[in-house]
């Protein structure tokens, strides 16, 4: 049974593992209080609010990294699932916080976390909880999206091989989603692409590139 209310030592303690400092010190206090705790407002509509905010900033990390809309949906449910948030909870030593009685199953830590992210949002912004997904969740689980175009040059570069070329055209789809086709040239061969922008054709074409001409670097 942990049913005491957290000192004030302990709440600057946690602040500092998770990088952020909170305005209204209650939010935080709030969000570490299992429904277990009676007599006290919980945690639960701070962890519904971190839900969704989760949700969002999984949502824009993945779409600024690339990929089709069902590897995306794929992976951000694989994110926002019970384990990844245990885990970013575990690392944080959130158990060490939450105020409750009785006691509580492991689902409490992948709750606390949501519901530190909503509070955060509450008290800081978008920004301030995006910041906080990005370190303690994201950077475990999503790297940087790769240059590929970028990473095609140097290779060449590398291999003394003439700049690769690219010719770049409009094949079809509607005005609001037009579909490209990349041709790339390069080490006396050619690589295609498709995507539905310029940029990501081209994008799509490096890659097929880099694959058939055995870069070693991947992007797990």
């Amino acid at each position: 049974m942990k049913s005491e209310k957290l000192s004030p030592a302990a709440m600057a303690e946690l602040e500092g593992r998770l990088g952020y400092a909170f305005r209204d010190a209650r939010l935080l206090s709030r969000a570490l209080t299992h429904a277990s705790a009676s007599g006290t407002e919980n945690y639960e509509e701070l962890e519904f609010l971190g839900d969704s905010v989760i949700q969002l900033c999984v949502t824009d990390r993945l779409y600024k990294k690339g990929g089709s809309a069902g590897e995306m949906t794929a992976e951000r449910q694989l994110l926002v699932s019970h384990e990844p948030l245990k885990q970013a909870a575990s690392e944080l030593g959130l158990h060490d916080y939450i105020v409750y009685e009785g006691g509580v199953g492991e689902k409490a830590l992948s709750s606390v976390y949501e519901s530190v992210c909503g509070a955060i949002y509450a008290d800081g912004g978008f920004a301030e909880a995006q910041k906080f997904v990005s370190r303690t969740l994201l950077a475990a689980h999503v790297s940087a999206p790769r240059n590929f175009k970028g990473e095609l040059q140097e290779l060449v570069q590398q291999r003394h091989e003439r700049l690769p070329e690219y010719d770049t055209r409009r094949t079809g789809g509607s005005a609001d989603r037009p579909q490209f086709e990349s041709r790339v040239s390069v080490a006396g061969r050619t690589f295609y692409g498709s995507g539905g922008s310029k940029a990501e054709a081209e994008k799509r074409a490096a890659e097929a590139a880099l694959e058939a001409l055995g870069n070693p670097r991947k992007n797990f």
